[in-house]
C-alpha cells in the first residue's frame, strides 16, 4: 500500500531483491523434490526424514548415530527418534561399541539394503523430470552455480569474509 503522504512507495523491498528471489526459488525446487520423492516412497513406507539416512547408510558416508545426525543436519535426538522408527521396520540394527559405550554403530539389515537399493532410480527419475527441459550445457551450468554457492557457505562457515 503506497504512504498516504503522496510518496512514491519504497522500492527496495526485501522481496525485490535478486538474493531473495534465488533463496525462495531454491527453497521451492527442493520442496518440490522431496515432495516428488517422498511421493514414490510410500511403497516402501518411507518419508524424506526416513529415506536419506538409509541411502547414507548404504553408501558408507556414516555407520553411528552421531555421524548420521550430521550428515542429515539433524540433532541427535531427532536422529535416534527417527532410527526408532526404521529399526521397528527392521531396516537397520544398533550395536554399542564395544570400546565406547556411547557409541552405537548402525548397520542396514537385508531388508534396509533392498529398501535403499530402490532410493537412488526414484531420486534420478525425479531430477530428470525436474530438469527435463534443459539442455545439457544448462544442466552442467546450474550445477557448476550450485556448487559455486556450496562453495561459498562453506568459506563463510569457516569465518571467511562477509558481505
Amino acid at each position: 500500500m503506497p504512504p498516504s503522504d503522496g510518496s512514491p512507495p519504497a522500492a527496495d523491498t526485501l522481496q525485490d531483491e535478486p538474493q531473495t528471489r534465488v533463496g525462495r526459488m531454491l527453497k521451492l525446487v527442493f520442496s518440490s523434490l522431496v515432495r516428488s520423492v517422498d511421493s514414490r516412497m510410500q511403497p516402501l513406507e518411507l518419508t524424506a526424514m526416513q529415506w536419506e539416512p538409509l541411502l547414507l547408510l548404504s553408501w558408507g558416508r556414516a555407520d553411528t548415530v552421531a555421524a548420521l545426525a550430521r550428515e542429515c543436519d539433524m540433532d541427535c535426538g531427532a536422529m535416534t527418534r527417527m532410527l526408532d522408527r526404521l529399526e521397528q521396520k527392521q531396516l537397520l540394527q544398533r550395536q554399542r561399541s564395544g570400546s565406547d559405550r556411547r557409541v552405537v554403530h548402525l548397520t542396514l539389515t537385508d531388508k534396509g539394503r533392498e529398501a535403499a537399493a530402490a532410493i537412488p532410480p526414484v531420486i534420478r527419475d525425479e531430477l530428470s523430470r525436474h530438469l527435463q527441459d534443459f539442455s545439457e550445457a544448462e544442466t552442467g551450468l546450474l550445477v557448476s552455480m550450485l556448487d559455486r554457492m556450496l562453495r561459498n557457505g562453506r568459506d563463510i562457515d569457516r569465518g571467511g569474509d562477509s558481505p
